[in-house]
């Protein structure tokens, strides 16, 4: 952790940002930070004055400095170009001129941080446990959940607050994202002066609002996708008691997300080859048998069931594969359905064994 600078003037834990028109960014900062102890109880002071600013404890968003160890956590200023798992030790020092952009950042990401991100990269493990404490012992599991909630959730919130569009070309506009609803919460230019919540209520409006999305995504990663990404695992490590050929899955339960963690661990576990078809049971007791897509992709299968059993259903399905008992197969082959778990098995592999 960064080490606290002792002051005369420190009477208690403050916490400092920009006052004026607030964004997303900032406002999560601030409710970030307020999850870890020593800043539960922190004042908060909004300004742009250097004079005001400088006692404080910790400000981000402001004063053109990122420095660590003096707590200070600004990403406006000339050279600075720090990103979530690169390094770029001379960012306090106005940033190295041959790290200027993504195509010189160290790292798998290479989009600039913002101040939250800031915040997020030193202290997030400490957040994430704060809100979750049963990642404290399972360090491996921590680290995953770190890594997803920056790409899933906070690496979005950078990008917009830098500048950076999603794409080269949109198709439309997005207004319900978490910026725009934050930036709604301003007071209007209109507004007659002194009419409604001042500006330190609306700032506290919004970042109770970052606060409880980034809540909410957290929550879902970790009660959802990380007890996914477990069954995922021990699936995949299980793969030839379901078949010698190590290309179909196996999930004893419906409903699981298990694309994204598929691609991960296969690479992570080197497998080879890669997986085709993973079986499933759905709410209506059936087994579907569903084609993995090429990594990347959301229609390309690496194997689409069979093409003479695309469309058909029931019988005439059954008489075409030989295999009793099948029930469907989709039109584009990327998934089947059968009344058992050895019959869905059965379908892909006739699919994979006319495939070689």
């Amino acid at each position: 952790h960064a080490r606290t600078r002792n002051s005369a003037t420190r009477i208690m834990t403050s916490i400092g940002t920009h006052s004026g028109a607030f964004q997303a960014d900032e406002a999560l900062g601030v409710w970030l930070l307020r999850r870890l102890p020593q800043y539960k109880s922190a004042s908060l002071t909004r300004s742009r004055d250097p004079d005001v600013l400088k006692p404080l404890t910790i400000v981000i968003d402001v004063a053109g400095l990122y420095d660590h160890d003096q707590l200070r956590y600004d990403h406006h200023q000339r050279g600075f170009f720090e990103t979530f798992d690169g390094e770029n030790k001379a960012a306090r020092d106005g940033g190295r001129p041959d790290v200027t952009g993504p195509e010189s950042a160290t790292g798998v990401f290479k989009t600039k941080l913002s101040a939250s991100g800031l915040v997020y990269k030193h202290y997030g493990r400490e957040i994430l446990c704060a809100l979750h404490p049963t990642l404290r012992s399972s360090p491996d599991a921590l680290e995953w959940v770190y890594t997803k909630m920056y790409r899933d959730f906070m690496e979005g919130l950078d990008a917009n607050d830098n500048g950076i569009e999603i794409a080269d070309q949109v198709s439309y506009k997005d207004g319900t994202s978490l910026p725009m609803r934050v930036a709604r919460l301003n007071s209007r230019w209109n507004e007659p002066a002194g009419s409604g919540p001042t500006e330190t209520e609306r700032f506290e409006q919004a970042s109770a609002l970052c606060g409880s999305e980034f809540g909410a995504a957290l929550e879902y990663i970790v009660e959802c996708e990380l007890p996914a990404r477990s069954l995922v695992e021990e699936a995949l490590q299980a793969r030839h008691s379901v078949h010698p050929c190590g290309e179909v899955l196996c999930l004893s339960s419906g409903g699981c997300p298990w694309k994204t963690h598929l691609y991960e661990l296969e690479r992570s576990l080197g497998v080879e080859p890669l997986v085709k078809f993973v079986l499933y049971p759905d709410t209506a007791g059936m087994w579907r048998v569903q084609a993995v897509t090429v990594e990347g992709t959301a229609f390309t299968n690496r194997l689409g069931l069979l093409e003479p059993w695309r469309g058909v259903r029931d019988a005439e399905l059954a008489a075409k594969c030989g295999i009793p008992g099948a029930k469907f197969v989709h039109a584009s082959g990327f998934i089947g359905g059968h009344e058992t778990n050895e019959g869905a098995l059965q379908m892909a592999l006739k699919t994979i064994e006319s495939s070689r």
